[in-house]
């Protein structure tokens, strides 16, 4: 090759890239962004259910604690510890509150020293029920 037709040739030489080239990293780049995007999305329903189980198990032991701290009666604790209304054993308790059906059932021990507690607390998202539950037993003393 003599020297004219080198220089010619570095010349003519483009190194770009080509338009089509351009177009298959754009829509590379776009997948990647709405993979991105998608996650974001999941993510974020995702936080939404962990606050809902959250603020789920603090209103079952906020009721934990209301009962633990109700006075001992030879008889089963209140049915709705605001009210102080004495109840039976063997009655399910009720209580709604923001969105969360909060039931529990205090049942008197054989022994008559203590007493079980079974509470559950539910919610319905996306269609679909969703509950926490939580067993606690209160001694007399």
């Amino acid at each position: 090759m003599n020297e004219s037709a080198k220089e010619k040739s570095l010349f003519h030489d483009q190194s770009g890239m080509t338009l089509i080239e351009v177009m298959v990293a754009s829509v590379i780049l776009l997948v990647g962004i709405l993979g991105l995007a998608l996650l974001q999305v999941q993510a974020m329903k995702g936080n939404a259910s962990a606050r809902r189980m959250t603020e789920a198990s603090n209103a079952s032991s906020d009721r934990i604690e209301q009962i633990m701290s109700a006075v001992w009666t030879d008889n089963v604790l209140s049915a709705d510890l605001t009210k102080n209304d004495p109840d039976t054993a063997g009655d399910i308790h009720l209580s709604v509150r923001d969105g969360y059906t909060v039931t529990w059932l205090v049942t008197d021990a054989t022994d008559s020293q203590s007493k079980s507690i079974d509470l559950r607390v539910g919610w319905m998202e996306d269609g679909r029920s969703h509950q926490v539950s939580q067993r606690v037993v209160r001694t007399k003393h």
